[in-house]
Parts: C-alpha cells; sequence; structure tokens
C-alpha cells in the first residue's frame, strides 16, 4: 500500500498556493473542470511534473481545492491544523455519511467525497490540503479520515457530569 509522502504535500501546497493567486476565471474554470481538466490544472501537471497516471486524481484534487477557494480569496485554503475529517466533522457531516464516503470506492467515492467538500466549502473556510491530497490519491487508507473525524467530534462534545 502507498502513503503520502513530501511529493505529494508539495504538490498539495503548491496547487492551492496557485489556487489563491489566480484570477476569478481561472477559479471559475477550475471549479467546473471535467475530465478534459483546465489551463490552471495542465500548468500545473507540468510545472510539479505529475505523472499521467496520478492526473485523474490530482484533477479531482484541483478541482475540489477550487470548490474551497472563494473567488476574491488571494490566500491559500490550507490549514494544517484542520485534517480533513476533522473538518468535516467541524462543518456537520454525520457519521452516517462519513460511513458512505468510507465504504465508497471508485467514481461514487469521487462523488461522495465532491459532496463533502462543498458542504464543507460552506462552513469551515480551510483544510489540510495535504491530507485531502493523501485522501484523493490513497483511497484505501480511510483509517486517517475515521480517526480525525472522530477525535474532532471526541473534543466537541461536552464533558458530561460524574456520579460522585
Amino acid at each position: 500500500m502507498s502513503t503520502p509522502d513530501s511529493e505529494t504535500g508539495r504538490r498539495a501546497l503548491a496547487i492551492a498556493a496557485a489556487l489563491a493567486a489566480a484570477d476569478p476565471g481561472d477559479k471559475a474554470e477550475a471549479r467546473r473542470m471535467g475530465p478534459a481538466g483546465g489551463a490552471l490544472f495542465w500548468r500545473q501537471v507540468s510545472r510539479l511534473a505529475i505523472p499521467q497516471a496520478q492526473e485523474p486524481a490530482w484533477r479531482l484534487f484541483t478541482r475540489l481545492v477550487a470548490l474551497m477557494t472563494p473567488a476574491s480569496r488571494e490566500r491559500s485554503i490550507h490549514d494544517d491544523k484542520r485534517p480533513l475529517g476533522a473538518a468535516l466533522a467541524e462543518a456537520g457531516l454525520s457519521e452516517q455519511r462519513l460511513a458512505r464516503l468510507i465504504a465508497a470506492r471508485g467514481s461514487a467515492r469521487d462523488d461522495t467525497l465532491e459532496r463533502a467538500i462543498r458542504m464543507l466549502a460552506r462552513k469551515v473556510p480551510g483544510v489540510d490540503v495535504t491530507d485531502l491530497a493523501s485522501t484523493i490519491l490513497w483511497p484505501e487508507n480511510t483509517s486517517r479520515l475515521a480517526r480525525s473525524y472522530y477525535q474532532q467530534i471526541d473534543h466537541s462534545k461536552p464533558e458530561e457530569p460524574q456520579d460522585d
């Protein structure tokens, strides 16, 4: 099984920064991007030497980060203190929807992840983009996503009084 690496993190941060610096038209094009890609995506593929086999995953990543990057935003959405699972919990994603995301495979997983990111974009200003990239590139590694989700849920619950 493959695991996240520094190259993945470097690429994820670079794409998020490129989207933040892009003009509103390029951001909009990236949000609507389909299988053919878009100018901003292909510039990143070239600049970051993304392998052809990884292009579909990085295209999805680019579109999802674009969905979270408002046209007026000039800073990256990257927040290294907010893993994807924790951000989803913070945004109110139900345990049932998380379970569907974890169980989904192939294009159904991509669609489920996109719906979750659309919800996240309306409620949470940032996410750890390296964690998002790892979630997309290594879909079989669901433990990190679930772990950060439930840690956030547990930390946000009020302490229950103890009977003495």
